[in-house]
């Protein structure tokens, strides 16, 4: 009688219980030692992802922006940071003075515009000019970049006012553009930035 109740307990319907048997083929393992593998191997393919995002974003950045002397000659840049410097001596960048038109994506109001000396730092000075209109009288152009509050529209002019050594270089940011521009001004002249909304 236990025998036919153990022979019983493997059918269903009288046909066999399969799933049985299906477990343990699932169970099995392909390769010795495979479910140790697992890990190992999503672990390194996680890392090879991450490494090949990484060189991709590095080769990118020089690549698109070159070396100082050509992002400089480009005029613009989105990868600068506020402050950076390009040259570590006082250096003629090699480009002349130019007027911008920048557009902010936002719909108007107040901006905020960064400006310092992306050349050597050699206490050069400009002035500040918002639509004619004096803002800042006497602006000494440093690696630590002044903050200035601009209404958009507008018309920004940067005024050479004192050089101390091989032209006045500046960057102007407008951090809500993301877009850094070099320039230079000589003494007594102007660069105009026509900043409008988008």
């Amino acid at each position: 009688m236990l025998k036919r109740a153990n022979r019983k307990k493997g059918m269903i319907d009288g046909r066999h219980d399969l799933t049985q048997f299906g477990e343990e083929e699932q169970r099995q393992e392909i390769i010795p030692h495979e479910h140790s593998h697992r890990k190992v191997v999503f672990l390194g393919t996680i890392c090879t992802v991450i490494l090949a995002a990484t060189l991709g974003m590095i080769s990118n950045f020089s690549s698109s922006e070159g070396s100082a002397e050509e992002m400089v000659a480009n005029r613009i840049s989105k990868s600068t940071a506020a402050g950076e410097t390009v040259f570590t001596e006082e250096t003629n960048s090699g480009i002349s003075a130019r007027d911008f038109e920048v557009t902010l994506g936002d719909s108007g109001g107040e901006a905020k515009m960064l400006i310092w000396d992306f050349n050597s730092e050699d206490n050069d000075e400009v002035q500040i000019l918002i639509n004619g209109q004096l803002m800042r009288e006497k602006l000494i152009l440093a690696h630590n970049p002044a903050a200035l509050s601009i209404p958009v529209p507008s018309t920004v002019t940067v005024k050479g006012l004192k050089d101390n050594g091989a032209g006045i270089s500046y960057a102007v940011k407008f951090p809500n553009d993301k877009v850094t521009y070099y320039n230079v001004v000589s003494v007594n002249s102007g660069n105009t930035y026509t900043v409008k909304p988008l």
